[in-house]
This record gives structure tokens, C-alpha cells and sequence, in this order.
């Protein structure tokens, strides 16, 4: 081999190694967050059965029934200043995000089932800010449930406690001790025409980024007993399994959290011809609501598995488990 042509060769085995000795990685690997659906799902569901003969998951039922009747001061993180670039975005949602899944018996074959139903994400070590109708159990569907918290890289925390919950606002602070994620800070204050960010797991597609504006500010009575609830209608995409998802500012501030579609494909006109059109409005919790969970106050009350007659019945669960969307006439999660 001429000499030039060897010391070239050499030359390039030598980046190679440094870059594996820099990165720990070959060169030529695909460095890329890439999600595998099935064996995430799978992957954790094992890890689950294991959690349950161990004895480590807890019913809930048992959570709801124990719930403290107030919430102490959650220190959460400060509000960042620094705005990012999409990918660097991607990157610390995802960082911060959990999967929600449920292990659940069947009514009636009692069967046990896993699946991963929906969404939440870090606020301080050991918390995750959900949805609070992801806790909620369908006795139509489920006779109990245990819920666990699934990270990027397939760990799985049972979640042992609820630590804070709003019923009107659909939100809630859980526990599960050990997850130690970084934290996203919640800012309040959000404007119509903020472009907006969404990391979730809509439908069962693991870590799905998407992206869209404040379309408006919103309140919603859940009944006369209630205080109306801050609402963030937002065009991002997201679909059931999104539920407790976070949606960010540009600099990773939460400013409302995803909890529930409303649906409006058409009515009937006074001379009885049908009037066709499809519009999602894309309902969130807006960070208000969750900041003042993390003040110390009082709980609202949690529902059970099955819950009482309301007024206001709550719409059916969909297969997913959660994120029910509402007819043009009402808006109900």
C-alpha cells in the first residue's frame, strides 16, 4: 500500500475512535430516539406482572378511598427564560414525559389486562401531573386498576398515592417514589396566538411531538357547586392516550395540560337538511389550575370506581381507557 494512502487509512481510524471514546457510541449508529410501540408496551407490561407479585402496585380504589382531605406545598421548578429549537424542545419533553399505564381486571372474567392509556410528566422528584379522569376507573370496562408511571427508557414506578386532585379541573398530582425526572416548570398567563408544543402518547404512538397555537382562553362550570374551571383551547394534535400530556411554550414552560376533545361534525336545520362539518376543539387544563394544586389547600373530593349520580353524567370511556371526546350539544370528558 503506498505510504499516502496508509497514513489516510490510519487517519480515519483514529476519528473513529475518538468519537467512540467521546460519545460511547460507533460513528456510524444512529443516535435518534426511536420508538418501538410494541415491545415498549409489551416490555413494560412484564415489568408490571412483576410489580404485582411482588405486591408493589396499588389499587385505585385504595387511592381514592385514602386521598389526604388537603395538599401540602410542592416546591416546582422556575419558570425558564430561554426559548428552544424544536428539536432541543423534543428532547427535554421527552425527557420529562411519562407513559400512564393500567393494569386492569376485567368485570367479569376478572382477567388481568395492561395497557398504556395516556399521559403525564414531572413536576418535582417522586410527583407527575396527570389527568384526573386518567385515575378515574370505568366499572363498565374495569372492575379495579393499578397505574404506573413508564419512562423513555422503559422503567416503570408504580404510582402509590394521590397527592392532590381537582375533579373540577381535571388534574391531578400523584406519587411514585423513585422517579426522579427533570422537572417542567408551569407558567400561568398563557395568550391566544402563543405557539405551543405537545408531547404525548396519543393512541398507543409512544412520545408523539406535536406543535400549534393558543386558539383561546376558555371557563367551564362543571355544576352549579363548582368554581369554573381555566381552560387553554389549543390546534395541536392530540387524540385519546394524550390525556395528562404536557403542552409547552417554547422555552418548556407548561402551560396547560391536555384533558379532553370536544366534537362538532354538524346539526339539522330548520327545513330538516343536514349541515356538515367536522371542528375539534381541543380542550387543556390551563397551568393555573395545576400551580394551585401544588399550594397547599384543600382536596376535592375523588370519584370512586363507580361514582354517584351527577347532574351532569361524565361521557363514556372509550377503548383507550380515557380522553372521551363530546357531542356538538355538550362538552364532558
Amino acid at each position: 500500500m503506498k505510504p499516502l494512502a496508509l497514513f489516510l487509512l490510519l487517519c480515519a481510524g483514529l476519528i473513529a475512535q475518538d468519537q467512540t471514546a467521546t460519545t460511547g457510541q460507533p460513528p456510524d449508529k444512529d443516535r435518534r430516539y426511536i420508538v418501538d410501540d410494541e415491545n415498549f408496551e409489551k416490555d413494560a407490561g412484564k415489568k408490571v406482572d412483576q410489580l404485582a407479585k411482588e405486591g408493589l402496585l396499588k389499587n385505585y380504589s385504595d387511592l381514592a378511598k385514602t386521598a389526604p382531605k388537603s395538599h401540602p406545598v410542592t416546591p416546582i421548578a422556575p419558570v425558564s427564560t430561554r426559548p428552544l429549537s424544536p428539536t432541543e424542545l423534543a428532547d427535554v419533553l421527552r425527557h420529562s414525559t411519562v407513559a400512564m399505564g393500567l393494569r386492569y381486571q376485567e368485570p367479569h372474567s376478572r382477567k388481568w389486562h395492561f395497557m398504556i392509556g395516556a399521559t403525564g410528566f414531572a413536576v418535582a422528584p417522586g410527583v407527575v401531573s396527570t389527568s384526573l379522569h386518567v385515575m378515574t376507573i370505568d366499572s363498565g370496562m374495569m372492575r379495579d386498576a393499578q397505574a404506573v408511571a413508564i419512562t423513555e427508557e422503559g422503567k416503570v414506578y408504580p404510582i402509590t398515592e394521590i397527592l392532590a386532585a381537582s375533579d373540577r379541573a381535571d388534574t391531578a398530582l400523584v406519587s411514585a417514589p423513585g422517579l426522579n425526572l427533570p422537572a417542567l416548570p408551569l407558567r400561568g398567563g398563557v395568550l391566544p396566538g402563543e405557539q405551543v408544543w405537545c408531547m404525548s402518547h396519543p393512541d398507543g404512538f409512544a412520545y408523539m411531538f406535536t406543535s400549534g397555537q393558543v386558539a383561546r382562553i376558555s371557563r367551564d362550570r362543571y355544576d352549579d357547586k363548582h368554581q369554573p374551571a381555566l381552560h387553554v383551547e389549543v390546534t395541536a394534535e392530540y387524540c385519546p392516550g394524550s390525556s395528562g400530556g404536557a403542552v409547552t411554550d417554547a422555552a418548556g414552560n407548561v402551560v396547560a395540560q391536555v384533558s379532553s376533545i370536544n366534537n362538532y361534525d354538524g346539526f339539522t336545520s330548520g327545513n330538516g337538511k343536514a349541515v356538515y362539518g367536522i371542528v375539534s376543539a381541543r380542550t387543556c387544563t390551563a397551568a393555573e389550575e395545576m400551580m394551585a394544586l401544588t399550594a397547599a389547600g384543600g382536596n376535592e373530593p375523588i370519584p370512586m370506581p363507580t361514582p354517584p349520580h351527577r347532574k351532569r353524567p361524565r361521557a363514556p370511556k372509550p377503548q383507550q381507557g380515557e380522553l372521551p371526546s363530546a357531542s356538538p350539544s355538550s362538552k364532558e370528558r
